[in-house]
């Protein structure tokens, strides 16, 4: 067994999130924004993940949130980059939230199920992923924090090495693999094609490939 198989709950935690993707927009800096810049920003994520943004002028914005053009400006300077402001925070907030959803105490094997399906139960409507597919800076940003959570799918895996729970494996294979499929059935098309929620389907996909690694 490892050394790091007594490591604290604290350190793994903070041993996950590190290297994570740092925000477009700060945590101290969205710490300041007023009442209304943050009621505003929510409700443009929401415009969004239903409804896309390709098609949405500044203009449009402001008339269906109901605000002024300068107070969207004040979030972003432009369209392109409210896009990933907006964009960044919400994958911000589903990364943490699949953190978040991690028993640290667990087997490595019920951590790695939790994390992914944590992950894909926040999902976004057919319009919005259209416009992120044919949105190249957009993608860009998706494919970054997608290496990020498989980056810690692979610190799981290589934990369960240490720790002696999983047989020697290659773990960025494996990592890979895990998490190509979980991010892959997430997507809306994707999602059409099943009965049963998104988490689910993780769920069966972690148990195709992680309990024959259990030792």
């Amino acid at each position: 067994m490892g050394t790091t198989a007594t490591i604290s709950a604290a350190d793994q935690a903070r041993a996950l999130r590190a290297g994570a993707p740092r925000p477009l927009l700060p945590r101290s800096a969205e710490a300041r924004l007023g009442p209304r810049q943050r009621e505003v920003l929510d409700a443009i994520e929401a415009i969004f993940v239903e409804r896309g943004f390709a098609s949405f002028t500044i203009s449009d914005l402001a008339g269906q949130v109901g605000c002024s053009r300068r107070t969207i400006y004040e979030l972003a300077p432009s369209k392109d980059q409210l896009v990933l402001v907006v964009l960044d925070r919400l994958l911000h907030q589903k990364g943490r939230r699949a953190l978040d959803a991690i028993d640290l105490d667990a087997p490595i094997a019920e951590q790695i199920r939790s994390y992914l399906a944590g992950g894909v139960e926040f999902g976004w409507a057919h319009r919005f992923s259209d416009d992120l597919a044919d949105d190249a800076p957009a993608r860009r940003l998706v494919d970054h924090h997608y290496r990020f959570v498989m980056t810690v799918v692979k610190r799981l895996l290589d934990l369960g090495v240490e720790r002696g729970e999983l047989r020697p494996v290659d773990t960025e294979v494996t990592a890979a693999t895990l998490t190509g499929a979980s991010l892959f059935i997430s997507e809306p098309d994707m999602l059409d094609r099943f009965t049963m929620p998104s988490s689910n389907v993780v769920a069966q996909i972690v148990d195709l490939i992680v309990p024959p690694l259990t030792i």
